[in-house]
């Protein structure tokens, strides 16, 4: 017995001091409990998982803050500021961005069946949408993008902290982030895999990213640098389409967010991205989204146009800037 105490005791010792480590480091933030995931701008800190952050920023206020519209997309969503999208919404509306990096079509489901099943309030809706968010069914692997474990019932839990202990534990992050917290450096070399700065205000009552850093310095004339202008690359002048990509996994899980916004009674709009790309979404999808949800809901930017023919509308070749966003509000609502 004596044997076998100290053979098992030699076996788990190491896996309780790596449990230990993830536990007390927690550096993705998504063992203890946080009134605030995000420090202050000009700060580091390592990328967190927006689809948690969101998630569970939304479980520590609903009850008190009483969210009543939502904002579903990816990164690129986070631009529609909720100052200006609740001048086209009745008094005392109170919005939440729910977004998640990377979303999928499959999280968004997923987070409309969560606020609902916990009959909450859905008034009013923006669901922006691009074909990378429609054709992803499933959730996206990397602990950047895990889907939250509230969403899921806690089916992928093991999974989800899995992914962040092999985070946590790997040679490119661990030993930077010690450092960092141990010497205060903040050597360039900590910016390439472990950290990143951030240049943004941040807004935990309605989950909301301001990159107010970015905005000046494209005021200032200093931000197109010829290292930003080399990921605007040149693009063809024939118009393209993105492949279909809603099919019969999507076409489940849009029929049930339409039978959860009419259950609701949400008012809602439908907006296809301006990527940079200029793909325009596929005719076959966009009709598709039209007939499920009316096609004075659904407003297409994708392809090209005058947004996305001038990249000073952009950051980078992937997000868009501020005053777009609020342009489309603008022409959505008026219409």
């Amino acid at each position: 017995m004596k044997k076998l105490f100290i053979l098992l005791l030699k076996f788990f010792t190491p896996l309780l001091v790596v449990l230990m480590i993830y536990a007390w480091v927690d550096p993705f933030k998504v063992i203890w409990h946080y009134d605030n995931f995000y420090e202050q701008s000009n700060t580091l800190s390592p990328p967190l998982d927006k689809d948690y952050v969101s998630t569970t920023n939304y479980d520590n206020l609903y009850k008190d803050e009483h969210y009543d519209s939502f904002i579903f997309g990816n990164s690129r969503s986070i631009f529609y500021e909720t100052a200006i999208w609740k001048k086209y919404l009745p008094a005392n509306s109170k919005p939440y961005h729910f977004d998640a990096s990377a979303e999928t079509m499959y999280g968004i489901y997923k987070k409309v069946q969560y606020i609902d099943r916990k009959n909450e309030k859905m008034n009013n809706v923006l669901l922006v949408l691009d074909h990378l968010i429609l054709e992803r069914d499933k959730s996206l692997d990397g602990h950047l993008f895990a889907i939250s474990p509230q969403l899921t019932g806690y089916n992928n839990i093991a999974n989800f902290h899995l992914q962040f202990l092999r985070a946590t534990l790997s040679y490119e992050f661990l030993p930077i982030y010690i450092e960092h917290k141990v010497t205060g450096k903040l050597e360039p070399y900590m910016t390439e895999t472990a950290l990143r700065p951030i240049t943004y205000q941040y807004d935990k009552y309605t989950n909301e990213m301001r990159h107010i850093a970015d905005e000046k310095r494209i005021a200032d004339g200093t931000f197109y640098t010829p290292d930003v202008m080399k990921v605007f690359h040149k693009r063809e002048a024939v118009q393209k389409c993105s492949p279909v990509v809603i099919k019969k996994n999507q076409k489940e899980m849009l029929s049930e967010i339409a039978r959860i916004f009419k259950k609701q009674g949400t008012k809602y709009k439908i907006i296809i991205n301006p990527l940079y790309d200029q793909q325009k979404l596929n005719v076959a999808d966009l009709a598709y989204l039209k007939k499920l949800f009316g096609s004075e809901t659904v407003f297409d930017f994708s392809g090209i146009n005058s947004i996305t023919e001038d990249y000073r509308n952009y950051y980078e070749n992937s997000h868009y800037r501020p005053h777009v966003a609020t342009a489309i509000m603008s022409e959505i609502y008026s219409k």
